[in-house]
C-alpha cells in the first residue's frame, strides 16, 4: 500500500456513497492522506451523514464550481496547502440529455461546458498558489469524449473539452512542478450516471464486449487515481488513462452474434 502520510487532498464532486470522488477519498485516507471534501449545497445532509464516522476528513466545504466567487471563497476559507486535487464533476441539464445534440439550447450547452469542463481550469487556476511542490491533479472523463455513445449526447462534447484542457494545462502546471491527468472510466452506477438515458443497456453491452468480460467498479477507478496522485506516477502528465477493462480498444465486439 502507498504511504501518503502527511499529504492533503482537496476533493471536488462527492455527492453520494456511490460517487467516484467518495471512493477516491476513501483510498487516499487508507493510504494515510487527509481530505477536504467540497460538495454542492443540495447534497449537504447526505454528505454530513456519509462522513460522520470517517477519520481523515479534515473539513466539509460547500462550493458551486460554476460560480467564480464560490471557488475563490473556498480557497480563501481553507487553510494550508494541498498535495492532491480531485475534480470529479460532470453535469448536464436533463433537457439537454433528453434530446439529440443538434437541438441543445445555448443555455444548456453553456451550463454543461462550464460545470463539466471549465470548472477544471477554474479550480486549477485558484489552486496554483495553494499546491505543495510535486502536487498532482486528477479529473474524470469518459469514452464519450472521443466516440459517440448513445444517450451521452452533449456531455460527450464537454468531456472532449475537458480532455483538451488536461493537455493544455499540463505544461503550465508542469512549469510550476505539478502534474495533471485524466481517468477515462468505464460506466459505473453513480448518481450522475443515472441521468444518462439507456445507461443500464450500456452496462450490459460493455460487460459482454470488454476484453475482461465485466464492468468496472468505483474501486477500480479509485486505485488508478491513487497511483496518478502519488509519486509513483511522477513521470506522467497530460494523459488520459483508460480504466474500462479494455473496452476502448475494441472495434467490432467479439462474439458479435451473442449480442443480438
Amino acid at each position: 500500500m502507498l504511504n501518503l502520510e502527511g499529504k492533503r487532498a482537496l476533493i471536488f464532486g462527492v455527492a453520494s456513497e456511490s460517487s467516484l470522488a467518495w471512493a477516491i477519498s476513501n483510498w487516499l485516507i487508507k493510504a494515510g492522506s487527509t481530505c477536504v471534501l467540497s460538495y454542492q449545497q443540495r447534497f449537504k445532509s447526505r454528505i454530513i451523514q456519509l462522513t460522520k464516522d470517517v477519520e481523515g476528513i479534515e473539513a466539509l466545504e460547500v462550493c458551486d464550481v460554476s460560480k467564480e466567487d464560490e471557488v475563490k471563497d473556498l480557497f480563501n476559507r481553507v487553510s494550508g496547502k494541498f498535495d492532491m486535487i480531485v475534480h470529479a464533476i460532470g453535469y448536464s441539464p436533463a433537457s439537454a440529455l433528453s434530446k439529440p445534440v443538434i437541438f441543445t439550447s445555448e443555455e444548456d450547452y453553456n451550463t454543461t461546458m462550464v460545470v463539466s469542463a471549465y470548472s477544471l481550469q477554474r479550480i486549477a487556476r485558484h489552486s496554483l498558489k495553494r499546491l505543495n511542490q510535486n502536487s498532482a491533479i486528477v479529473t474524470l472523463t469518459y469514452l464519450g469524449a472521443t466516440s459517440v455513445v448513445p444517450g451521452y449526447r452533449i456531455m460527450g462534447t464537454a468531456k472532449a473539452a475537458l480532455e483538451s484542457l488536461v493537455r493544455e494545462l499540463s505544461p503550465i502546471l508542469g512549469a510550476a512542478g505539478h502534474r495533471i491527468n485524466a481517468i477515462s472510466a468505464g460506466p459505473v452506477k453513480t448518481l450522475a450516471a443515472s441521468g444518462v438515458p439507456g445507461f443500464d443497456d450500456i452496462l450490459e453491452y460493455m460487460e459482454k464486449s470488454a476484453p475482461m468480460r465485466k464492468n468496472i467498479d468505483q474501486d477500480d477507478v479509485a486505485k488508478t487515481a491513487l497511483f496518478l496522485l502519488s509519486g509513483l506516477s511522477s513521470g506522467i502528465t497530460g494523459q488520459t488513462i483508460f480504466v474500462d477493462n479494455g473496452y476502448n480498444i475494441i472495434g467490432v465486439p467479439p462474439h458479435l452474434n451473442e449480442l443480438n
